[in-house]
């Protein structure tokens, strides 16, 4: 069993150094590694995201500039401009949704309907829908 084994590792001796050779190179980066780390000591990154105050949605930011003035209003059916509706349905249909909802964004423009608050929308008759 000796002969055998021995005669082995005369037969691998090549390949046998350059298995150690790399387990000694891995070791080394290893450590090296380690060592970086201890020397570079730096603060982890905290990401924090601020909590929803009272009445405010996360869904439907309002620009600092842009006024409240400029979207109390409804707008009349077919109207092309549609940048100031916070509240859009539709003229068939009995719901209102986000200007910024999928749904939404699928009504056709001669159909919309524009709402500046909930209220209103709930005033002429209509229910909320994708509204989050």
């Amino acid at each position: 069993m000796n002969q055998t084994v021995l005669q082995w590792f005369r037969d691998n001796r090549s390949r046998l150094w350059v298995f150690l050779a790399l387990i000694l190179v891995g070791i080394l980066c290893f450590e090296a590694g380690l060592l970086q780390g201890r020397i570079k000591q730096t603060t982890p990154l905290v990401l924090s995201l601020p909590s929803p105050q009272e009445g405010t949605s996360l869904q439907t930011p309002i620009a600092p500039e842009q006024k409240r003035e400029t979207i109390n209003h409804v707008e009349p059916i077919g109207t092309k401009n549609t940048s100031s509706c916070v509240f859009v349905g539709s003229k068939n249909s009995n719901k209102y949704h986000l200007s910024t909802c999928s749904v939404a964004k699928r009504i056709k423009q001669e159909n919309r309907v524009c709402f500046a608050t909930k209220e209103e929308a709930e005033k002429r008759g209509y229910v909320p829908s994708c509204l989050k």
